[in-house]
């Protein structure tokens, strides 16, 4: 039976009240609710309680669909609404389609040059235990006062690359729904179990209470990775671009230091992540060789 043509509900004029609350949304950076807040269940039925988090491209937009992530709606420039044919029949049955005029469009948008597409979509709900598998042994990010959303995003891309179990946010860290962040991460947002605004103490707890080695980064003075033994069950913590490790995470665990040829002194924080989660899978994969992905393994078997 083929589908029925679809129905778009029309948002005209700026007072409506679904793109006021976009428009919140943009000004806060943030790109995520909590709640739906006040508006009436007959003007936005899709906004759910649980919190929604908003989408602005076609790629992120069908990441969250590959993923299993449930879009509630999507939002159309009427200008824009014939190339999107082919991903508006992706959608679940349902979901609220609106047909935006292109002035009040451009108001609901973080970037100058969008293609003409937003979605509200429902954020993946993570638990501890999604974190800590029983099968493998945890590989755990802490990002620790991160300000760069791009910093971010490139972190948490990276550590669903070189598989990290799930990644803890400490309190202060930029939100990964940022609209910046949220490109970065290239879907991983989605698939990498995440848990956000964590105080420092709870984190500690958390990993200790999990047995995870602790491990921390320093631009002198630590063991380099590829020294380390780095195959057990580990966390590795993460500070800001400027001021490092917050001193709550100082002298905690044991130190690495990533050797740097020539006059550099550091590399930024996306880079040096990414340098050691590599060396990390590097390591696991001669212990016990594993594919990560459906494109064949990380590494190849030994010989």
């Amino acid at each position: 039976m083929p589908r029925p043509t679809p129905t778009y509900r029309k948002i005209e004029g700026q007072h409506h009240p679904l793109a006021k609350r976009i428009r919140r949304l943009v000004r806060s950076g943030e790109l995520y609710e909590a709640r739906s807040g006040g508006i009436p269940e007959s003007d936005t039925g899709e906004l759910a309680a649980r919190g929604l988090v908003l989408l602005e491209t076609q790629r992120i937009i069908e990441d969250a669909l590959a993923s299993g992530v449930a879009i509630s709606s999507l939002l159309l420039r009427s200008s824009s609404k014939a190339r999107f044919a082919a991903l508006v029949e992706k959608l679940p049955a349902g979901t609220s389609l609106y047909e935006v005029t292109p002035a009040v469009f451009e108001t609901l948008v973080t970037t100058e040059t969008s293609p003409g597409v937003l979605a509200l979509a429902e954020p993946p709900s993570w638990r501890e235990d999604d974190l800590f598998p029983a099968h493998s042994p945890a590989l755990i990010p802490v990002l620790a006062g991160i300000q760069d959303p791009g910093n971010l995003g490139t972190i948490l891309r990276a550590s669903e690359a070189f598989g990290a179990t799930g990644v803890l946010l400490a309190r202060g860290t930029v939100s990964p729904y940022n609209a910046k962040a949220l490109r970065a991460t290239a879907g991983a947002i989605f698939r990498l179990p995440i848990l956000r605004d964590l105080p420092t103490a709870e984190i500690l707890a958390l990993l200790r209470k999990n047995r995870v080695r602790i491990f921390t980064t320093d631009v002198s003075g630590g063991l380099p990775p590829a020294r380390a033994s780095l195959v057990g069950p580990l966390a590795l913590v993460l500070g800001s671009e400027g001021a490092g490790l917050p001193p709550e995470f100082q002298g905690v665990g044991e130190s690495l230091t990533i050797p740097l040829a020539g006059r550099a002194e550091s590399l930024n924080v996306a880079s040096a992540a990414s340098v050691i989660l590599y060396e990390i899978a590097r390591q696991r994969s001669l212990s016990e060789p594993r594919a990560v992905s459906d494109r064949g393994s990380l590494f190849p078997p030994r010989k």
